[in-house]
């Protein structure tokens, strides 16, 4: 996949696909892990943006004076 700035959806979108070629199990080796590697970075590139709005909307809660101690909490 050409390097370029994908959106945290499309990047989902790619790892959603990755996923499903996997399960497939009809791929040759490396290719499997060609598609592994790039789900993995995928999926950090995913943590990095979310980490970033997670701190963004921290920071404008504790603008509003909404912010109070509690850690963040994802569901399940």
């Amino acid at each position: 996949m050409a390097k370029k700035k994908l959106s945290f959806e499309e990047a989902m979108e790619r790892m959603e696909a990755i996923v499903e070629q996997l399960e497939q199990e009809e791929a040759p080796l490396e290719t499997v892990v060609a598609l592994y590697k790039e789900g993995l970075g995928l999926s950090a590139y995913c943590m990095e943006k979310l980490t970033a709005a997670e701190g963004e909307i921290v920071l404008l809660r504790k603008e509003a004076g909404l912010w109070q101690e509690e850690p963040f909490q994802a569901e399940e």
